[in-house]
C-alpha cells in the first residue's frame, strides 16, 4: 500500500516514432522522462533559429530542469525523437520526497550544477546567435562586393592601350564604353588594312582617366570581338586580369551606386 498520494502516481511508458515531438518549448509540463530505447534531440528556439543543444540516448533523462529548479515556468526547450523511442515518464511529485531527504550539501551541489548548466545554455545560445549574425553580415557584404564587381557602368572614356610589354610608341587610342571591376568594353578603330588591333586571348595594358579625373591603369585580356554599326570600328570585350596603383580602389568607388 502506498504511503502517500505521490507514491501512488504510476510510472508509465510511452512510445514515439522518429520525428515525433515529445516536449514543445513554451508548453507547460512537469513530467520527467528517462530514455529506455532510441535517441532524442534537445533544441531551443532563439531569434527565429532552432539551436541544437544536445542529443540524448538510452539511460539519459530530460525534462528534469523544472523539477530541480522548483519552477512552474513553461518548458525551456523542445525534445524530438530522432529515431523510434521509448521513454519512462515520471511525475515530479514522485521524486519530491526523495529530494527532500537529501542532505543540504547535496542539494547545494545539485543547485550549483543546475545553475552552471543554465548559464552554459544561455552562453551557447548567445554564441550561436552572434555567429549567425556575423555570417549574415558577411554574406550581405560579399553579395554587395559581388554586385559591385560585376556591375557595369556606361561611360565614354578615351584611353590608350597597347599590347602587353610593347614599347609606349605602339600605344593605340580607344574609347571605353562600359566598365566594371571585372572587365570592360572598348571601341577601337581598325587598321589601314581593316585589321583588328588584337585577337581573342591577347593581353593589353590600358590607361586613362575616370570622369572624376582619377587615373586608372590595368591589364586586360580580349575575350570577344564584336562588330558595330561602323565598318571601321570594333568592340573589344575584355576581362581585367590585373590592376595597378590605386585603380581598384578608385574604380570601386566610381562604380558605387
Amino acid at each position: 500500500m502506498a504511503n502517500s498520494p505521490a507514491e501512488a502516481l504510476p510510472i508509465v511508458k510511452l512510445s514515439y516514432k522518429k520525428g515525433d515531438l515529445i516536449i514543445k518549448q513554451g508548453d507547460y509540463g512537469i513530467s520527467i522522462y528517462k530514455i529506455l530505447e532510441g535517441r532524442v534531440q534537445v533544441t531551443k528556439e532563439s531569434e527565429g533559429l532552432e539551436i541544437l543543444m544536445s542529443t540524448l540516448g538510452i539511460g539519459d533523462v530530460f525534462g528534469e530542469w523544472t523539477f530541480l529548479n522548483r519552477s512552474t515556468k513553461n518548458r525551456s526547450a523542445s525534445v524530438r525523437a530522432v529515431e523510434n523511442t521509448i521513454v519512462e515518464v515520471w511525475h515530479m511529485h514522485r521524486l519530491s520526497n526523495e529530494y527532500e531527504k537529501m542532505p543540504p550539501i547535496m542539494k547545494y551541489i545539485s543547485d550549483q550544477i543546475l545553475s552552471r548548466a543554465i548559464r552554459m545554455d544561455k552562453h551557447i545560445i548567445q554564441l550561436t546567435n552572434q555567429k549567425r549574425r556575423l555570417e549574415e553580415a558577411k554574406k550581405k557584404s560579399n553579395t554587395a562586393k559581388d554586385r559591385r564587381r560585376y556591375y557595369r557602368k556606361k561611360v565614354n572614356l578615351n584611353c590608350k592601350y597597347c599590347p602587353l610589354n610593347a614599347p609606349d610608341e605602339s600605344s593605340l587610342e580607344g574609347c571605353i564604353v562600359d566598365i566594371s571591376l571585372s572587365g570592360l568594353a572598348m571601341i577601337v578603330k581598325l587598321g589601314k588594312n581593316f585589321d583588328i588591333p588584337g585577337t581573342v586571348g591577347d593581353f593589353f595594358a590600358i590607361n586613362g582617366f575616370l570622369p572624376n579625373g582619377l587615373p586608372i591603369e590595368l591589364e586586360a585580356k580580349i575575350v570577344a570581338v564584336r562588330k558595330t554599326t561602323s565598318s571601321i570600328e570594333r568592340v573589344l570585350h575584355m576581362a581585367t586580369t590585373e590592376m595597378w596603383g590605386n585603380t581598384k580602389k578608385v574604380l570601386g568607388f566610381f562604380l558605387m551606386p
